[in-house]
């Protein structure tokens, strides 16, 4: 990931370490501040520490349900105001990496590929908050709210089954410090790693107080969804929440029986809800909040960069802006069509005129599976010509084949008119907005009329496939096997354009099943090369990411996962100097 530091003039003349003015980049000597972020994204922005003190951090929306493993409450801020609490078996680095999660495992390793199977082992000293150690029955009750299965639990709505759904037996063993998970006779899963990590494990010994019975698939829905409606008492981090002031904060204290390596130095942090982004910047001038992470835009960056004693950074998410196509419209069923569509589009100003005009470094994505910075990147669209706004080469790709222009009309071989085409967006996003107006003003030159039309739901209209051309987007993350599938495959739950390729079918399944992530890499590149070819989806950008903080704190960052610079939340503090 790539990460630009500002300092303003008043932090330059306190720190001594940083430039003001021009273009505010501090200098290449800086110790405080983003400015090395690029070279060290995993320390940037770091520090001696000192006990004491307190930090409040915005969050974009409230929580409206308290267990990650649900469809309901995966979102990226019930995830952050929780991270705290959450132990994971792995966590994502700054890099896009997944580290194990020291404080909480011992190993987690593969130790037979057929039937694959993982040994996961606990440190003896991981305990919940009551003292209650972290053993196997956690892990069982997170496959069973995970799995999909009626048989598991009946009524449970998990935010994603894979990895969860060709479990076969979680046994514990060693009083439970040790979890051997076997996966179905015939069945692997390249992206384990996942498991217990994207979302987080909860005290089952807590369910079954309340008297839930875990052995039975009502007990455990009955169990899930107390977790979703009580705000927890519990904690397995370096904090817990100390009190819940409904829509409006949420603030933790220090967990006593914290078990891990650093012990957490501010004495609370405070998560304030911001659901209006105009209450952002009134409210970081005042103090009311002392960092965040919000969706960026060119006047909440300029009004960062205007605030004394703030620094920012801007970055790129795993998040990807793109264009899909709706393959089951008669005209856009021409894969020749399609590839001059993407042809006459000019992602390069499409980029420069939405994001870009407050993220300079921002380039056109050259892939539908990886990011810049991950292993596995490739750029198959560029030596296409797909992307590059080459009226001329547009137009001899759809004469090639038979296609008349006149009088501004777009016509097939057959001389039927190529109608009007709904090109569909969420409402209200302005970016998009903006993104739909440069692509159908481009689509003009080569005759086709695609209208720009908001959708008031936007996954509806997806789900749906309410649409013709639609911007929307992807998220990506270093478990890149398994989303290939889910979003190419054909029938598949993210292949909302109804695209549909044999061979694309079995590299993305082979790719979900290979235990060799490099290998499974190389081979979703094959299968990236038939999806261009195709000219289904044309990446547009990364979706920048926004971090700012007042410049006496140290250790906070940015990191491209939805958990934010919440990642370690635990190594947050004030600075010692």
């Amino acid at each position: 990931m790539r990460g630009v530091a500002v300092a303003l003039a008043a932090v330059a003349l306190l720190l001594g370490a940083c430039t003001g003015g021009g273009s505010g980049k501090p200098s290449p000597t800086a110790t405080i501040g983003f400015a090395d972020c690029e070279k060290n994204p995993t320390t940037c922005n770091g520090g001696e520490l000192k006990l004491g003190g307190s930090y409040t951090y915005g969050l974009e929306r409230t929580i409206a349900n308290w267990n990650v493993n649900t469809k309901d409450g995966a979102s990226p801020a019930t995830k952050q105001a929780l991270s705290g609490l959450l132990p994971q078996v792995f966590e994502v680095d700054p890099q896009g990496r997944l580290q194990l999660n020291a404080d909480l495992m011992i190993s987690a390793d593969i130790t037979n590929q057929n039937p694959e199977t993982i040994v996961y082992k606990i440190r003896p000293d991981a305990v919940w908050s009551d003292g209650i150690p972290i053993t196997a029955d956690d892990f069982i009750f997170s496959w069973k709210q995970n799995s999909g299965n009626p048989l598991h639990c009946n009524g449970c709505t998990p935010a994603a089954t894979a990895g969860y759904d060709v479990i076969k037996s979680i046994v514990g063993s060693d009083s439970g410090k040790t979890v051997t998970m076997t996966f179905t006779d015939g069945k692997t899963f390249g992206d384990w790693k996942g498991n217990f990590s994207n979302d987080g494990l909860y005290p089952s010994h807590l369910a079954t107080k309340q008297g839930y019975d875990l052995a039975k698939p009502d007990g455990v829905y009955a169990a899930s969804d107390w977790f979703a409606r009580t705000v927890p008492t519990w904690s397995a981090g370096p904090y817990q929440i100390d009190s819940y002031d409904r829509d409006k904060s949420l603030v933790l204290k220090k967990n006593d029986k914290w078990y891990g390596k650093t012990k957490p130095s501010l004495d609370t942090i405070t998560f304030r809800f911001i659901t209006d982004p105009a209450a952002i910047l009134p409210a970081l001038k005042a103090k009311e909040i002392t960092g965040m992470s919000p969706t960026p835009s060119q006047t909440l960056v300029a009004g960062v960069s205007g605030t004394p004693g703030v620094i920012y950074e801007v970055g790129e998410s795993y998040a990807w802006e793109h264009l899909m196509l709706n393959v089951r419209n008669k005209y856009l069923a021409d894969p020749v069509l399609r590839r001059a569509l993407f042809t006459e589009v000019s992602v390069k100003t499409v980029v420069e005129k939405t994001y870009g005009a407050f993220d300079k470094d921002l380039k056109p994505l050259g892939s539908h599976n990886f990011v810049p910075g991950d292993t596995g990147y490739k750029d198959v669209i560029s030596g296409t010509g797909q992307g590059t706004g080459d009226s001329e080469k547009a137009k001899k790709l759809l004469t090639a084949a038979g296609y008349k222009l006149d009088n501004g009309r777009l016509s097939t071989k057959a001389g039927e008119a190529v109608p009007t085409l709904r090109l569909r967006y969420d409402k209200d996003n302005a970016i998009r907005s903006a993104a739909a107006e440069l692509i159908s003003a481009a689509l003009k030159n080569i005759g086709i009329d695609a209208r720009p039309e908001p959708a008031d739901n936007l996954q509806q209209a997806l789900t749906a496939g309410d649409f013709d051309l639609v911007l929307s987007d992807f998220v990506n993350g270093p478990l890149y096997q398994g989303a290939a599938e889910r979003r190419w495959a054909t029938g598949a739950v993210g292949n909302y354009g109804g695209y549909s390729n044999a061979e694309l079918d079995r590299l993305v399944h082979a790719a979900a099943i290979d235990v060799d992530p490099r290998h499974a890499a190389d081979t979703l590149n094959q299968a990236d090369d038939l999806l261009t070819k195709d000219a289904y989806v044309l990446p547009l950008m990364q979706r920048p990411t926004l971090t700012f903080t007042y410049s006496e704190y140290a250790n906070i960052r940015d990191n491209p996962s939805v958990w934010g610079p919440t990642y370690n939340i635990g190594e947050w503090g004030l600075r010692s100097t």
